[in-house]
């Protein structure tokens, strides 16, 4: 994007010399942490203004503009324009298999991005089935990964991770052209379980960097990937139209590429994710329920993720188990460097400690 696509301004100061990009091009908004902002649009010689209150989900305030917006926090004081062109569809009709938390945020922000798009859904409980169709999450829904898959161009398999591997094979025998990916938070196992197999040459890894301790398809936002990594980890097997197709579609969800080795994947996931999982779990266990009363928000950040699934998290360590049990055998050499230096009553060595986990910690992308 040149400099002259790019408008900057601060808080409070309209864009009075922006013009509109053509419809149908995506917007986004990046601005501070005030607790209020306003923004003046041009339209047809004049100028329409909206007041924001940092609104989560901007584009519900913006439907008007018929623009799509998304909001991401920047730690400079200004704001920015910015417009990119919306890529057609790459696919037509898309099958999401398991509506959980996941797979219902794929659904809302492709029908976000690509209207047009037929969705398809399958999940296991009629109530699950209800709410899709209630909440136009889907167009339709069905109880069996088949039925949903049938018809469709791409198909996404957000299912816990022991699940993946048997699914792509069932789908790939019965839909030879049809696309497949996945949301699964580890890859190696998956990208060995397939290796030499039909499904290889139609399945594209990937992994969304998203979520939240809560479940389910009640809880699903169209704006959830925004902004967020999706990892996509080939195993050289794919066949390209189908990378290409699994690349443009989880764009169009909003996320991030990046793309890397499985085994890389993983090894870097148990640090950032799964490790992390369980050492909230162990903090959670430290306490008993009389003590509750005397938590603070320190506890509860620290604890938020252990509210997670646990059979969710129980399917995700097993499939990694190597990976993080090298990553707690790292986390237990620390800890007994810890354990010295609070023994030994080193004040400098723990706030060097200190400093250094506060320094990664800002260094952060939030």
């Amino acid at each position: 994007m040149s400099a002259s696509d790019q408008t900057s301004f601060d808080r409070g100061v309209s864009f009075k010399n922006a013009s509109l990009p053509p419809m149908g091009t995506a917007v986004v908004l990046r601005y501070s942490s005030a607790l209020s902002y306003s923004a003046a649009f041009p339209e047809s010689g004049s100028e329409t203004r909206q007041e924001f209150r940092c609104p989560s989900r901007l584009a519900e305030s913006l439907d008007d503009f018929r623009y799509e917006w998304r909001a991401i926090h920047s730690k400079s004081p200004l704001a920015s324009f910015e417009s990119s062109p919306m890529p057609e569809p790459s696919c037509r009709s898309v099958a999401i298999i398991g509506l959980g938390l996941l797979g219902g945020s794929v659904a809302l922000s492709i029908r976000r991005r690509w209207p047009s798009v037929r969705l398809t859904a399958c999940a296991r409980s009629p109530e699950t089935r209800a709410l899709a169709l209630d909440r136009a999450i889907v167009d339709e829904v069905f109880d069996r990964p088949e039925a949903a898959a049938n018809g469709c161009d791409l198909a996404v398999i957000a299912t816990p991770v022991n699940r993946i591997a048997s699914l792509a094979q069932e789908l790939a025998g019965q839909f030879p052209e049809l696309t497949l990916t996945d949301v699964g938070s580890t890859k190696g196992g998956l990208v060995r379980e397939l290796a030499g197999t039909t499904a290889a040459k139609q399945f594209v890894p990937a992994h969304p960097i998203a979520g939240s301790e809560k479940s389910g398809a009640e809880h699903a936002r169209a704006d959830l990937f925004d902004d967020k990594p999706i990892v996509i980890t080939p195993s050289g097997e794919e066949l390209p139209q189908h990378i290409t197709a699994v690349t443009e579609f989880w764009r169009a969800t909003g996320g991030r590429i990046v793309t890397m080795p499985a085994e890389q994947h993983d090894a870097t996931l148990a640090l950032t994710s799964h490790l992390p999982h369980l050492l909230s779990s162990l903090a959670a266990r430290q306490i008993t329920r009389e003590m509750l009363a005397l938590v603070g928000t320190g506890w509860l950040d620290t604890t938020r993720v252990a509210a997670g699934d646990a059979d969710l998290w129980t399917a995700i360590v097993s499939e990694n188990r190597d990976a993080i049990l090298s990553a707690i055998e790292q986390s237990r050499s620390d800890l007994d460097t810890l354990q010295t230096i609070v023994d030994q009553g080193d004040d400098t060595a723990l706030r060097t400690w200190l400093d250094a986990a506060k320094q990664i910690r800002q260094s952060a992308q939030t």
